[in-house]
């Protein structure tokens, strides 16, 4: 059994490695294809770009880690089925548990790998990768303005412009919108506009030329927009406070240990926030976790009893398992405003659900 185990332990360990190294890169790579696109475009150093890339880095691994052992086993222990190696094996009066122990204990190892990512450092990252947004507005504000885009990145306003040469932008319109309700106040023209960051009062200042003013009525009816202002040579200021400030409320941003000390305020006084989004997101990191675990035991009887040898299969196989578990994750991650249907045990759904099948299979592969 030693000599079997060291074998397993060698090829599980080669292959994970090997996929989660290809996953991880083709993943980070798509995700900071548009990070680079706008770096090309401004003066912003390029190790900016470095530190973002390595930021989503943990996060992109808390998924190819479970993908990347559940592709390894299901490659590893197809050949085996195929060779009838586990069937020899068998014969001379091994069992499958003993045979499977070394891939148990590497998903254990991986699974308290993907929780520590979870729990502390995604939360920690995904909060700096957003707080850096602070950094490149203020190394160049037009950083966050794309011609022929209607910008979204500034809260309460919506920018839409067409040409863009150094701080000045052509073709401006600027929609304002109200701070709670997101309803739209206002609308502005202009011919050009130049902008200027004010660091000392962290605001956007943009000198509108021959700037036109409408105003929506409060129903928000396009059709019966009022006069505003109007002027040659009009200055805006864009507070960017409220754009800082999100960066310290998200609940995505927190590690579990502050998530439960919000749950536990929450028993301890009412604060009329509701706890659902909280326990969901705290039962959706444990739970996720797991998903190396889970993976390895639907994944283990699956490759024994197909008996193909071909790693196309396996990839196949690991791509439709990987797709349906987060898709059952997502729908309750979904449901998390919706307390009365208990979105904190429904994201246990998919593991509860491949575990039950997982066992079943190995049942049925262990009496074969």
């Amino acid at each position: 059994m030693t000599l079997i185990h060291n074998y397993l332990y060698r090829e599980i360990i080669l292959f994970t490695a090997a996929i989660i190294g290809v996953l991880t890169f083709l993943l980070v790579a798509v995700s900071m294809f548009k990070v680079l696109q706008t770096l090309m475009y401004t003066d912003l150093p390029m190790w900016l770009a470095a530190k973002l890339m390595f930021l989503g880095i943990p996060l992109t691994l808390t998924l190819t880690i479970p993908a990347g052992l559940l592709a390894a086993v299901m490659i590893v222990f197809g050949r085996m089925s195929s060779d009838r190696e586990l069937l020899a094996l068998k014969a001379s009066g091994i069992g499958l548990a003993p045979i499977v122990t070394p891939v148990i204990f590497l998903a254990i190892g991986l699974s308290v790998l993907d929780y520590w990512l979870v729990a502390y450092v995604v939360p920690e990252c995904q909060k700096e990768f957003n707080g850096m947004k602070h950094e490149i507005v203020t190394n160049n504000p037009m950083a966050l303005l794309n011609a022929e885009e209607v910008v979204d990145k500034i809260p309460g306003w919506r920018i839409y412009f067409t040409k863009k040469e150094g701080p000045q932008l052509d073709n401006v319109y600027l929609w304002r919108l109200e701070d709670v309700t997101n309803r739209l106040t206002s609308q502005i023209h202009a011919d050009h506009a130049i902008i200027d960051l004010d660091l000392e009062h962290q605001q956007l200042v943009m000198k509108l030329l021959n700037e036109h003013e409408e105003n929506y009525p409060g129903n928000g009816d396009a059709s019966k927009l009022s006069p505003g202002g109007e002027g040659e040579q009009v200055a805006k200021a864009v507070s960017l406070n409220s754009f800082y400030e999100k960066i310290q409320k998200r609940l995505a941003w927190m590690t579990l240990p502050d998530i439960w000390d919000i749950i536990y305020a929450m028993q301890s006084g009412p604060t009329g926030e509701q706890a659902s989004p909280y326990l969901t997101e705290l039962q959706a990191r444990i739970s996720f976790s797991l998903t190396a675990i889970t993976f390895v035991i639907v994944g283990l009887p699956l490759a024994i009893q197909t008996q193909r040898r071909e790693t196309s299969f396996g990839v196949v196989i690991t791509f439709l398992i990987v797709l349906l578990y987060y898709v059952l994750g997502a729908v309750g991650k979904g449901l998390k405003g919706h307390a009365g249907l208990y979105p904190e045990l429904i994201i246990w759904a998919p593991n509860v659900l491949f575990e039950t099948v997982g066992f079943y299979l190995f049942y049925r592969a262990n009496r074969m």
